[in-house]
């Protein structure tokens, strides 16, 4: 027990932005389907990780390794601390949300779509997955210059900021199971999600996370990270100053 409130604690923003992405998901599919759904992409996204980061491993990621320099303060899970692997699900609502509203959809509008259509919605929620582990990874590594620690490491560096490209690539991939699996469990879509609330909580939950690390690498004096970090999102402001202004119907 005293550890579990010491995870909590310790890792406060984490669990914060998975409830928001719980409550985002819950409101368009019923809290049962999205816990299911939450559960699942933990389940996904521990399996590939602990592929990457056991002795020998490599895929998705590619090779790196956790440090154990937390497991007094927070839960692991074998090689993996609890928390990791719980930000691919609501990185997943913000990404997937974001896409369809890029493409002038709700994300309840978006799930519904028949396969056919629902591609170029996974694509776009699969490349803003990508993208947010950009912002999130370099200051992640440095860790152990803010409250994070220095849980993990790329054993022979990376080329972005200290990350390997491979890792983005991982992350592509892990979105995509994750999204995928997520289309093909059946679903009972509550109304359109249409409403400002539904169109508006996937895009500040990715703002938000945006935002939070930004604001990490200025603190850290990070000028480059910050700099890329802007571009990225002057990017997805492109995006989304050109996306369709009308909502298309599923």
């Amino acid at each position: 027990m005293h550890l579990l409130l010491s995870t909590l604690w310790f890792r406060w923003y984490v669990f914060f932005f998975w409830g928001v992405g719980l409550f985002a998901l819950a409101r368009l599919v019923g809290f049962p389907w999205a816990l299911l759904r939450f559960l699942l992409a933990y389940g996904v996204a521990y399996g590939c990780e602990w592929s990457s980061a056991r002795p020998g491993g490599w895929f998705p990621f590619g090779h790196y390794r956790y440090l154990p320099t937390t497991t007094a303060r927070e839960i692991w899970i074998g090689i993996l601390p609890l928390m990791d692997s719980l930000s691919f699900a609501f990185l997943a609502v913000a990404s997937l949300g974001v896409a369809a509203l890029l493409g002038g959809r709700s994300l309840a509008q978006a799930l519904v779509l028949p396969w056919r259509s629902f591609w170029k919605v996974l694509a776009g929620g699969v490349l803003l997955f990508m993208l947010i582990d950009m912002v999130i990874d370099p200051v992640a590594l440095r860790g152990n210059r803010w409250f994070l620690g220095q849980i993990y490491e790329y054993p022979g560096g990376g080329s972005y900021f200290g990350v390997t490209i491979s890792n983005f690539l991982g992350w592509g991939v892990t979105g995509f199971f994750i999204m995928t699996l997520w289309k093909i469990l059946p679903m009972k879509v509550s109304g359109d999600g249409a409403n400002r609330l539904d169109r508006f909580l996937p895009a500040f939950l990715y703002g938000t996370v945006f935002l939070f690390n930004f604001f990490v690498a200025l603190a850290l004096q990070e000028w480059g990270i910050a700099g890329a970090d802007l571009l990225l999102g002057a990017l997805i402001g492109v995006a989304a100053y050109v996306r369709p202004r009308e909502t298309k119907s599923a």
